[in-house]
């Protein structure tokens, strides 16, 4: 009881400053927890931003690094665009190129036909080659007709120009396969308005196909069941003055022909040329000529056996 004021004091006095000091503790303690929750939300929210990125990835903070961020992507190109290096050099259109190799092969026939003249009258070889080379440029011309949609040009032809230039194409081919051809016209002077070249074509390839067709035909006779005659290809030019027309008929009567095939006779059907593929394409070349000139073109199986190719050019 005899303690003195200031002893009071002086023992109060360290309890209050521990008081100040467990404030000053905790209020650090507040702190550094403050400072670890924002720590932790960073954290979060950078994680968050590199979902998928590789945990050593660094943000950059380049200004124009930034700047390239916050710009509109680009529109996005399916397809390269195309360089001096990588654009493709321009291609023939298959009607041009195919009317190239039938031009060169016609300049060929040409040519062999002149040198064939000048050393006067050739060997039976020769002949043979010069008629193949012709069979081949009409089936490339034929292709190239196919991929024609030219309008023919139209200039007077005459029934005995047509009758001239069609045994001079068919003639050697027939020959050369065993086949006897003949043609028939019975006004020469008549005349039609057509391309002369497109009708020669489409008549002399129809020759070609029918010669294909017999030698491929494993159900045509042979010349020994035949009697030892050769098969027949007859060509008959026909006038009509009422309605102006040429009718021009291709008869063959070995040509076997089915009922299914007379049917798509001209549409190049694969399974009915599956033999003689170059038939198909003549034929088809030759109905679209036809067809060109406003005419048409059909078949007509004979009784039997053999068929009769009909083209009626107005």
């Amino acid at each position: 009881m005899t303690e003195s004021a200031g002893e009071q004091i002086t023992q109060l006095l360290p309890n209050d400053l521990d008081l100040i000091d467990d404030l000053d503790a905790a209020a650090s303690t507040e702190d550094a927890d403050v400072d670890v929750d924002d720590d932790a939300d960073e954290e979060r929210r950078v994680r968050s931003g590199r979902e998928g990125l590789p945990g050593s990835f660094r943000m950059r903070h380049d200004s124009h690094y930034v700047d390239e961020l916050m710009a509109p992507a680009p529109a996005r190109l399916d397809k390269p665009a195309h360089t001096a290096a990588n654009v493709p050099p321009a291609q023939a259109a298959p009607a041009d190129a195919l009317a190239l190799i039938a031009g060169r092969l016609e300049s060929l026939v040409t040519h062999a036909g002149a040198v064939r003249g000048h050393h006067g009258t050739p060997g039976l070889i020769a002949q043979s080659i010069q008629a193949e080379f012709a069979r081949v440029s009409r089936l490339a011309r034929a292709a190239a007709i196919l991929q024609d949609r030219e309008a023919p040009i139209r200039r007077s032809l005459s029934a005995r120009d047509i009758a001239s230039r069609v045994m001079t194409a068919s003639g050697p081919v027939a020959r050369m396969s065993g086949v006897d051809c003949e043609i028939t016209v019975d006004d020469p002077a008549f005349t039609i308005l057509a391309e002369a070249p497109l009708v020669l074509q489409a008549i002399a390839g129809t020759v070609d196909a029918v010669v294909d067709l017999l030698l491929t035909d494993p159900r045509r006779p042979s010349l020994a069941d035949e009697g030892g005659a050769a098969a027949r290809i007859s060509i008959n030019l026909q006038t009509v003055r009422v309605r102006p027309a040429l009718i021009l008929d291709v008869v063959c009567p070995t040509l076997v022909i089915s009922g299914r095939q007379a049917e798509r006779f001209f549409d190049n059907a694969v399974e009915d040329y599956r033999h003689a593929p170059a038939a198909g394409i003549l034929l088809a070349a030759a109905a679209h000529v036809v067809r060109a000139h406003g005419g048409r073109a059909d078949l007509k199986r004979l009784s039997g056996i053999g068929a009769t190719i009909t083209y009626v050019f107005p």
